[in-house]
């Protein structure tokens, strides 16, 4: 066809803040008329990012070439569909590319789909590594780049940095489900890891504090707010059980009286698994202290603080927002309160992993040998 025209369209449902993205769409229009096709570039970017300059050219981006480029090239290779003989109507371009693959960068499909998810801090700082491990290791580009080869080297490659088999795993996983994802939209067409398998491996021994260690954490004065402040939020960890995310989003509504009791009701933000808990006298403290609006302070930060907090407390073991969980779940159980119970107050799916705790202190094999004294 020669009688049509293409142009940029950026932020149509005028969506793009400083703190919201726009789509980047390209028009193709019949000249002359108002009829026309908007085909999604795939890319969203935030007001300050995109510039009319040549067209389109992103800017204030880390990867502000890498997105001209690639929405250039499609650009290009759309204008060059159109005015060929494989395009006789406007309803044609949208076959414009049978073969995404080779055009779609992996990387940009990642930032893209991860911006429209609403994940945790944590499974955010996760996705995020895996996508800057794919731009370091630099062979896999597009889609058509997915080959068995290239994920089984990009396997050695994270080998290199990664000793937790079942951290790899996860980011094996993760990479698997975009790849998914892309198949389901049309822009890949082979997936490598049906012939590619990853042993899930066993998870490391979860750390806790015993009730010497915990004694001490209780004692330790800190020498400044930042970790006074650190230390609270740990010791309410410690005694709620609950896990980071849903630690930062507590308050006053999460929290109601039973049988003359305060009691903790909520749903865990990761799986929406209900759990209830007392509000022990220890997190009680730390919840009026705070007028039940705890401190904020990111996932990186908190964790970071934390090995300063058990250092500055004697402890020999590395402090995470999980040991304070772990330490909840040890805790109960060593005071005989039963596991059905625990698995509640922890918002576990299922007792199995409530039990994996009693195991670890051996309280099974401990009350049935007792029988032999």
């Amino acid at each position: 066809m020669d009688n049509i025209q293409l142009r940029y369209i950026f932020d149509r449902r005028k969506e793009a803040s400083d703190t919201g993205k726009g789509l980047l769409q390209i028009e193709v229009r019949l000249t002359g008329t108002n009829r026309r096709k908007l085909i999604s570039t795939g890319v969203h970017l935030y007001r300050n990012q995109f510039s009319n300059k040549n067209g389109f050219t992103c800017r204030n981006h880390a990867n502000a070439p890498l997105i001209t480029g690639q929405v250039t090239r499609m650009f290009r290779q759309m204008e060059a569909f159109a005015l060929s003989e494989k395009c006789t109507s406007l309803d044609d371009i949208r076959n414009w590319n049978k073969n995404g693959a080779e055009t779609c960068s992996v990387v940009e499909f990642m930032r893209d789909s991860l911006g429209k998810r609403n994940p945790s801090d944590a499974t955010l700082e996760h996705h995020n590594i895996l996508i800057r491990q794919i731009e370091q290791f630099g062979r896999i580009k597009t889609f058509a780049d997915l080959t068995y080869e290239n994920i089984a080297d990009f396997d050695l490659f994270l080998r290199r940095t990664v000793n937790s088999q079942p951290t790899l795993y996860k980011r094996h996983s993760a990479l698997k489900s975009y790849i998914t994802d892309a198949i389901n939209r049309g822009l890949c067409r082979n997936n490598p890891y049906l012939q590619f398998r990853v042993q899930k491996g066993k998870s490391r021994t979860p750390v806790y504090l015993d009730e010497s260690e915990l004694k001490k954490m209780l004692e330790y004065v800190p020498l400044n707010e930042k970790l006074q402040k650190v230390k609270d939020l740990f010791v309410f960890q410690c005694f709620t059980g609950m896990a980071y995310i849903d630690m930062q989003t507590f308050s006053i509504a999460d929290v109601s009286m039973s049988e003359g009791v305060r009691v903790i009701r909520s749903s865990r933000t990761k799986t929406d698994e209900s759990f209830v808990s007392l509000l022990l006298p220890e997190a009680g403290r730390i919840a009026e202290k705070y007028d039940y609006t705890l401190p904020k302070l990111s996932n990186q930060k908190y964790n970071d603080y934390l090995k300063l907090l058990g250092a500055g407390a004697g402890l020999d073991k590395s402090l995470t927002s999980h040991v304070a969980r772990h330490t909840f779940a040890t805790y109960l159980i060593n005071r005989d309160i039963p596991i059905e119970s625990v698995s509640k107050a922890l918002g576990h799916s299922s007792i199995r992993q409530t039990q994996h705790y009693a195991r670890l202190l051996g309280k099974k094999v401990i009350e049935d040998m007792k029988k032999l004294l």
